[in-house]
């Protein structure tokens, strides 16, 4: 009992020693001078009102807006090159044409083809001329003639003629009998003379008997005259004659009804069509031909030609044409920022080759599937450069800075002045009060940059925030 009081006393004794002790350190330390808080800031910055940018930055390679290979859909010679590398060409410019005489030809044969068709058309529904109608009347009043005379028969003048012609070779005939009879008349009377005389004379032959081949001749004139006499007064209408003749009245009086009345609907139409059938042919004999040449499709330049004259063009490109009037970059942006990137944010772009110039740009698309290499989960950013004068071309390395989010007149801090509590995530800055003294407050954040925190609460506009040295805080403080 005795020892259990002697180290209960021991004990206290030794308490009271602690708390003497504490005490007179308290007292001691409490009658030094205050270290001045000057000393212990190492940087200080003021808390005020600004504008705060918050930016993405990525790099990628400037490209132009527009770049195609050009490729001939005909394979022949080329016959004429008319650009080379370099040079630049606007939309609709020829660069090459191929040699294809044929295809040249048949756009020639469609032209005229067409220019044909034309022309009827316009005769077809052009007003009538007074001499075009004279024509027709004349046309029509000649085939009426022609049908009225095949129609009337055996023409009277024609038949009168056929009877001349059958006494005339009567006629004939009598005067070569005639002949025949006066030889055999000159012999009889010989005859007759010398049986006068009681001289002995030979027999004369009958005339009758005397058929000459020119009285032979004769007589089958006659005959020959005798038919055509009887056919051209037996003779009939000429049926061909006629047909023929009333064929030709229709054809005038169509012709004459056209010019009076003009074109009937169904004329128009089939004019119409024909010249739409010629103007299709021409249009698809042009398009063949335009496959031989090859044009801009828009306003550029040449970067790579790879023709040559009297050569088949490659297989691949023959001429490879940029548009040097937009470029754009595409910068790969990572996932945790790319929730932050949407089109039409704008860019601030920096070009190795041009580290003063000061070039402008914006979103104009934001890839929605990733890009994925290894652990590594990027989206493709498209930055539209805007116009410029700087001398950009494609190639360029580009460091873009895509502006997310811009606040304006806000409280901001330099982020190097704010901690964060681990365990709690409190952020709080140490500030310089209003009796001089160092203290840390909490504070409520907002939007921060890469430099920069946006202050929701906790500090007003002028307020000290400082750094201190870590020797500043005192483990025995409060």
């Amino acid at each position: 009992m005795r020892r259990f009081i002697r180290i209960l006393l021991t004990i206290i004794i030794l308490v009271g020693l602690g708390i003497g002790g504490f005490t007179l350190v308290q007292s001691q330390q409490s009658g030094q001078a205050e270290p001045d808080a000057s000393s212990l800031i190492e940087e200080e910055a003021i808390a005020q009102i600004g504008n705060l940018t918050v930016t993405i930055g990525a790099t990628g390679t400037i490209s132009p807006a527009q770049q195609v290979p050009l490729v001939f859909e005909l394979s022949a010679p080329v016959a004429e090159v008319f650009v080379q590398e370099g040079d630049v060409v606007q939309a609709g410019d020829v660069l090459a044409r191929l040699d294809v005489p044929d295809l040249e030809a048949a756009v020639t044969n469609a032209q005229i083809a067409l220019a044909a068709q034309q022309a009827s058309y316009d005769a077809l529904i052009a007003p009538p001329r007074d001499v075009d109608i004279a024509a027709a009347e004349a046309n029509l009043a000649a085939a009426q003639a022609q049908a009225a005379s095949a129609s009337l028969g055996p023409d009277a003048s024609q038949v009168e003629i056929a009877r001349l012609q059958t006494e005339i070779a009567r006629n004939q005939l009598w005067q070569a009998q005639l002949q025949r009879d006066l030889s055999a008349a000159i012999a009889q009377e010989a005859v007759d003379q010398a049986a006068a005389l009681g001289l002995p004379a030979p027999s004369v032959p009958n005339p009758a008997d005397n058929v000459s081949p020119l009285i032979e001749q004769a007589e089958n004139s006659v005959a020959l005259a005798d038919v055509t006499y009887q056919g051209s007064v037996d003779e009939p209408a000429d049926v061909a004659a006629l047909s023929s003749a009333n064929a030709q009245i229709v054809s005038a009086q169509v012709q004459l009804d056209r010019l009076l009345n003009g074109p009937t609907e169904l004329q128009l139409q089939v004019a119409q069509t024909n010249l739409q059938i010629a103007q299709l042919a021409l249009e698809q004999a042009q398009t063949a031909l335009n496959r031989a040449v090859l044009a801009a499709p828009f306003d550029g330049v040449i970067a790579q030609n790879a023709l040559t004259v009297g050569e088949l063009p490659p297989q691949g490109a023959a001429f490879q044409l940029i548009n040097t009037s937009s470029f754009y970059v595409d910068v790969s942006v990572d996932e945790t920022d790319i929730v932050k990137v949407e089109v039409g944010q704008p860019v601030d772009l920096v070009l190795d080759a041009l580290p003063d110039a000061r070039i402008s740009g914006a979103v104009t698309r934001a890839a929605i599937t990733p890009v994925q290499a290894g652990q590594l989960v990027t989206y493709i950013v498209r930055v539209t450069l805007s116009p410029s004068e700087e001398p950009i071309r494609a190639g360029m390395t580009a460091t873009a800075t895509i502006i997310v989010n811009e606040l304006r007149d806000v409280l901001i801090v330099p982020n190097r002045f704010i901690r964060i509590d681990r365990t709690t995530q409190q952020a709080f800055v140490t500030i310089v009060n209003d009796v001089g003294e160092l203290e840390d407050v909490p504070i409520t954040l907002g939007v921060r940059s890469e430099t920069e925190s946006q202050i929701v609460s906790g500090l007003v506009a002028g307020q000290r925030v400082v750094l201190v040295s870590r020797e500043a805080f005192n483990p025995l403080d409060g």
